[in-house]
């Protein structure tokens, strides 16, 4: 039995296709366990991947319980970290773990190790009657920032920010946005501030220029307590897409696979590339190719405990981490696999698990 979470639409949907299209990996090991459970959380952006692995190997292994939750990133560190070792057989991310949470791990004696499972590219999504073509990160920020006036942006507003931070991309259009996005417990969330404006942001509230009411302090130091301004934050994408394609103005952003996966009722918005000069749509391609300025890197973390101990979790992990499942099922789900010389590291790291 296999039980998902927060993203069940869209995983079902891609679970269906995959299983036509690349039930024929080699990789997958047939019959390897007679029963036993598996139960993996984090991540709602890589949470499609570990989906197709649940699947294939639930058709040779039926009477293994497999769970695959994606309440997020935050939400699954903290999970795996701070319960009792072997509660939860890894987790997911779609930013890496950071030392706080690693040290929680460690506090609690479970061992784990990183292993990098493919490569996304955040998407900024509007509806399909917005005249939103393309942004740089100066207007971005703008829209999206600390110092945007609200859930609902007059882009001629933001505009007049972006331009007294140095944006060298064409003027907004006319008209406002209003914004949906992702909440504080998803990777998402912390890594669109991270490639998009953390820096920047810094800088804004080291001059002053944050509003009072957007900065707070912590342990005698200032920090931005509002980084990303919404009218709502959804831990499930679906609910983004709903209220996009609901409002004519409507914007937002979540992971490339959830793009493809509604592209029918939204558009991607370009990003601009300050490099090459031009704007930039995320397709597989472009993420590949590192020229989509907004990518970011998708994780695993198995527990050592979980393998040495369970043969039902070594069985899973051994059916995604390798190369035909880190190319293929990368792609069946909607990303865009790691370079050879990257998918190599990530087998050699789990195969020293043991």
């Amino acid at each position: 039995m296999i039980r998902f979470f927060r993203r069940r639409r869209a995983a079902v949907a891609m679970l269906a296709a995959a299983a036509v299209t690349v039930v024929g990996l080699g990789s997958v090991p047939a019959g390897a366990q007679d029963s036993g459970e598996v139960k993996v959380t984090g991540s709602s952006t890589v949470e499609p991947i570990a989906g197709l692995v649940a699947e294939l190997f639930a058709e040779e292994n039926p009477d293994v319980q497999i769970e695959v939750q994606g309440p997020g990133s935050s939400d699954g560190y903290e999970l795996f970290c701070s319960t009792e070792p072997g509660q939860w057989d890894g987790t997911n991310g779609s930013r890496a773990m950071d030392e706080d949470e690693a040290a929680e791990c460690d506090a609690n004696g479970i061992e784990f190790t990183e292993l990098l499972v493919g490569i996304d590219g955040l998407t900024i999504v509007a509806n399909k009657e917005s005249p939103l073509k393309c942004l740089d990160q100066q207007q971005i920020y703008a829209i999206f920032g600390p110092e945007s006036e609200g859930g609902e942006t007059d882009l001629a507003d933001a505009q007049a920010l972006a331009e007294e931070l140095g944006s060298t991309n064409k003027p907004l259009p006319d008209g406002t946005v209003e914004k949906f996005t992702p909440g504080t417990e998803s990777g998402t969330y912390g890594s669109f501030i991270e490639i998009n404006y953390e820096d920047l942001m810094e800088e804004r509230l080291a001059a002053g220029d944050i509003p009072a009411d957007r900065v707070g302090d912590e342990d005698g130091e200032a920090v931005v307590t509002e980084p990303v301004v919404s009218s709502a934050t959804f831990p499930n994408d679906n609910d983004i897409v709903n209220r996009v394609t609901g409002s004519d103005d409507g914007i937002g952003f979540f992971g490339f696979s959830y793009f493809t996966a509604n592209k029918g009722d939204l558009k991607a918005v370009k990003i601009y590339n300050e490099d090459e000069g031009k704007c930039v749509k995320p397709t597989a391609k472009t993420i590949e190719g590192g020229t989509y300025p907004i990518s970011r890197p998708l994780f695993t973390y198995p527990n050592h405990a979980s393998i040495a101990d369970k043969p039902a979790v070594k069985g899973f992990y051994d059916s995604w981490i390798n190369e035909d499942a880190l190319t293929e099922l990368t792609i069946e789900a909607g990303y865009v696999p790691a370079a050879k010389d990257q998918r190599e590291e990530t087998i050699s790291a789990y195969e020293a698990i043991g």
